[in-house]
């Protein structure tokens, strides 16, 4: 996890975001469930908003204003940039998805073009569309 910002609890982040992760599976594990990566179907952002120990995780690592909230508010978003690359990263490299690169693939009998990378639950899915469902 690389980030411009010297994280005070850079462990306790990594391992809020690898639990994030494992939760988010665990929610689709075996579903008929297409995730494109350019659509913000994997998206830190999304996820954080209603993961308050993400959010309380993070933080720590800003001074507050008088209401509790981050007051350098483009210092968090470039951070949360940057985390949102590695919350990706983890989802293709968790091992729990079949991850496909935009590109063409042979479904039914005939090429279709992916556009996007798309995630899907491992085992599912033989190629980024509806209808390539493993029988």
């Amino acid at each position: 996890m690389k980030t411009t910002m010297n994280l005070v609890n850079k462990e306790k982040i990594q391992q809020i975001l690898k639990d994030m992760v494992d939760h988010a599976y665990e929610n689709i594990k075996g579903e008929e469930v297409l995730l494109c990566m350019e659509c913000c179907d994997v998206d830190l952002y999304v996820a954080a908003d209603s993961y308050e120990p993400f959010i309380e995780a993070i933080k720590e690592n800003f001074e507050l204003d008088d209401l509790g909230e981050i007051a350098d508010r483009e210092a968090y978003h470039l951070l949360m940039r940057e985390l949102d690359e590695y919350y990706v990263d983890l989802h293709v490299k968790s091992g729990y998805y079949d991850y496909f690169p935009a590109g063409i693939y042979k479904v039914n009998g005939r090429e279709e073009e992916s556009e996007s990378n798309i995630l899907a639950p491992k085992g599912v899915f033989y190629a980024p569309f509806e209808e390539a469902i493993i029988d």
